[in-house]
């Protein structure tokens, strides 16, 4: 434990829903439980991950042109009064103008943005020249992923970009994931928002296990997840006949015992950043089937020893290794009993270390 405690900010969205509001939680219990005193500053009031430190609201003047001025000025002088050591910022940010103000006015502690997802236009202006102006001299920007850590570099040559992993929180998963859940029958998960983006391309996933001889064997397939788009993944179920055999259990505040349950999970977004959702199956002994996404699932599936990598975007590709999870019972046997294999890479330890590498 230090003297004087170093402080941060978490700055974000919320604390509810999306991967990269659960992981502003997790930071903030990894943090304090290091000694660190945490305060998070969010945009919006809701609150449903489990969490440490204090809050800070920016909800009250969200709307209006006079409450987004206003809410500037609160936002200066509380990081001000406070007196971070660190801010490390979760938001997307897509607006160039409002950054720039941010950046040269209101973030004067250490600034730390990260960086969640493969697709950059989330993080970065799409002109070179501002998002160099923004960021190139920032105390430090972290990525999720070594992907998207070499194509920032790769982009803008910056040389303030790590990559520290996401953590999870192994003894709390091991402890949620012997809940009892009400499925009597073998299945598949597929978990993610359903988003109008469509970016998990659940509609291709259960075209895909219509096709396949999934659909005439014992194994259903399960959605954790809800969105816009679940009607219309719904009416294609139904449109397929395939209600006996294809089930949505919508948002879950605790899903580990549906990944624990489950016999293996498949993954076949359009891109992800390091996805929570493979190391948190895992975590619960249960194997893993991903598309090779540009950025993430190759940096936590071993293929053929914990799950299964396949060709990114290969719907024919990934009918094929869905149908061998089940028939291959010695492969699938070594991908179960080394599903575990990875879990100190995502340890609150393991987070800690690397992150006192640049919290001092």
């Amino acid at each position: 434990m230090q003297d004087k405690k170093i402080k941060i900010a978490l700055l974000g969205t919320s604390l509810s829903h999306g991967g990269v509001n659960k992981m502003q939680a997790l930071y903030s219990i990894a943090f304090e439980n290091a000694g660190y005193e945490v305060y998070h500053i969010l945009v919006n009031p809701e609150i449903e991950f489990d969490y440490r430190g204090k809050v800070f609201h920016l909800s009250p003047y969200k709307n209006g042109v006079f409450n987004r001025l206003r809410r500037f000025f609160i936002l200066r002088n509380f990081i001000r009064n406070e007196k971070f050591d660190f801010l490390i910022d979760f938001r997307g940010r897509t607006k160039p103008l409002m950054e720039f103000l941010l950046t040269k006015f209101v973030f004067t502690s250490r600034y730390i943005p990260t960086v969640h997802n493969y697709k950059l236009d989330f993080y970065f202006p799409k002109n070179n020249w501002i998002s160099k102006l923004l960021y190139q001299k920032t105390f430090k920007i972290v990525t999720i992923s070594k992907a998207i850590e070499d194509k920032i570099i790769d982009l803008y040559g910056f040389s303030n970009v790590t990559t520290i992993y996401n953590p999870i929180d192994y003894d709390t998963i091991q402890l949620l994931a012997d809940k009892p859940i009400s499925i009597n029958f073998p299945y598949i998960l597929a978990a993610g928002r359903m988003d109008e983006d469509n970016i998990k391309q659940f509609d291709k996933l259960i075209e895909t296990y219509a096709q396949s001889d999934l659909a005439t064997s014992a194994y259903h397939l399960v959605f954790l997840g809800d969105g816009v788009l679940r009607s219309q993944f719904e009416h294609l179920v139904e449109r397929l006949q395939l209600k006996e055999k294809i089930h949505f259990y919508g948002f879950q505040s605790n899903p580990y015992p549906f990944m624990n349950k489950a016999h293996f999970l498949v993954l076949c977004s359009k891109n992800e950043g390091y996805p929570t959702v493979l190391t948190e199956t895992l975590a619960c002994g249960t194997p893993v089937v991903s598309f090779d996404c540009a950025s993430g699932p190759n940096e936590i599936i071993k293929s053929n020893e914990n799950g299964l990598l396949v060709e990114n975007q290969n719907f024919e590709a990934l009918k094929i290794v869905m149908e061998r999870m089940i028939s291959d019972k010695e492969l699938y046997a070594k991908c179960k009993k080394n599903a575990q294999n990875q879990k100190d890479l995502h340890s609150f330890e393991q987070f800690i270390k690397d992150w006192k590498t640049i919290l001092t």
